[in-house]
């Protein structure tokens, strides 16, 4: 009879104008993370945004909430939306770029670190949520976590604000935060985020609190390697780039909302797995548990306690608040478990 386990660079910046993404892009990640927040989670999230935000006007909306950020009603928060770090663009050093604590990454933890304290006040809670909504947005645009250095800018130039695309014809940073027109186009939030997901498919992980300079670094790498390559300053860009901006900005928004969505299932996860039943019928071995409607579940076993990895057997999206699951009985020994994925 089988036997069961149940286990439960920062840098000195001048002050930006530009909006990351736009506040469509803004909405679009938060309409993707919206689209996969469990539904103890959304009732959570919902609830704290009925709170009025402490300057400014705001929005009870999930989704609209993602802009109050950039109202910067608050004053000295305009540094927390970027992080600039240095990239040389025809090889001048980059060391006249000076490190400033105050930065998106920091602000990312600032924030994570209110949602996660028992302390906090609902308040409290809420204004960190509406920052995080719009920072989570933030850190994905590669040009705010980037500042392209020359002979000329030697403290660079903050993140292509400086970086001229001929009269009229506005700035680097602005071409990206429209997505290179495609947010621009007057579609719906709903629709950008519907294509967007149909492009990049969410996945589900293991949730976990991330380090947000792992996500800089990202966005830095892809300024470095796409956003200053195949671009002229003083021209317009060609359609090869036009393209290539609107279709990697497609994947850094899915992968914004992706983000967002795993780390609010994380901060607000409660309730873990309650094991109900474990039974042995008809040669198959049944399991059930509590369970909260929207919520994912994995399903992972091991032949000895010891062993070094489990087994990843089935995700299980539970439609209501029990799930069943059921497995053949194929060996005389296996150790079960069931956690949390988002």
């Amino acid at each position: 009879m089988p036997r069961f386990l149940i286990i439960l660079f920062a840098c000195l910046c001048v002050a930006r104008p530009a909006l990351a993404w736009n506040s469509q892009g803004h909405m679009v990640v938060a309409q993707i993370a919206y689209n996969h927040l469990d539904s103890e989670v959304k009732a959570k999230c919902n609830a704290l945004l009925t709170i009025a935000a402490v300057c400014g006007s705001s929005s009870t909306s999930f989704v609209s909430s993602a802009t109050w950020a950039d109202q910067r009603c608050e004053s000295g928060t305009s540094p927390q939306h970027y992080i600039d770090i240095p990239i040389s663009l025809d090889g001048y050093p980059t060391n006249s770029v000076v490190d400033d604590p105050t930065n998106v990454v920091t602000a990312i933890q600032q924030e994570i670190a209110v949602l996660q304290n028992p302390a906090s006040t609902p308040s409290d809670q809420a204004h960190a949520l509406r920052y995080l909504l719009h920072f989570v947005g933030d850190i994905t645009q590669p040009l705010h976590c980037s500042t392209g250095v020359t002979t000329n800018q030697p403290t660079g130039d903050a993140g292509g604000n400086g970086f001229s695309l001929g009269s009229g014809n506005g700035n680097l940073h602005s071409f990206w935060d429209g997505g290179g027109g495609y947010l621009n186009g007057g579609a719906s939030v709903s629709s950008n985020a519907a294509e967007v997901e149909a492009a990049y498919p969410y996945t589900l992980s293991v949730g976990s609190i991330p380090d947000p300079m792992d996500w800089a670094i990202e966005s830095w790498n892809i300024a470095r390697t796409n956003t200053y390559v195949g671009i002229t300053r003083g021209s317009l860009p060609s359609v090869a780039y036009t393209n290539k901006t609107q279709e990697t900005t497609k994947q850094r928004m899915a992968i914004g909302g992706q983000r967002l969505a795993k780390l609010l299932n994380t901060i607000f996860v409660t309730n873990p797995p309650s094991i109900t039943s474990v039974t042995l019928t008809n040669g198959s071995f049944l399991l059930s548990w509590g369970a909260v409607p929207g919520r994912s579940y994995r399903v992972q076993w091991k032949q000895q306690p010891d062993d070094a990895t489990w087994i990843d057997l089935t995700d299980i999206t539970a439609s209501t608040n029990s799930v069943l699951f059921t497995d053949p009985v194929v060996q005389s020994q296996r150790f079960y478990r069931v956690i949390v994925v988002n």
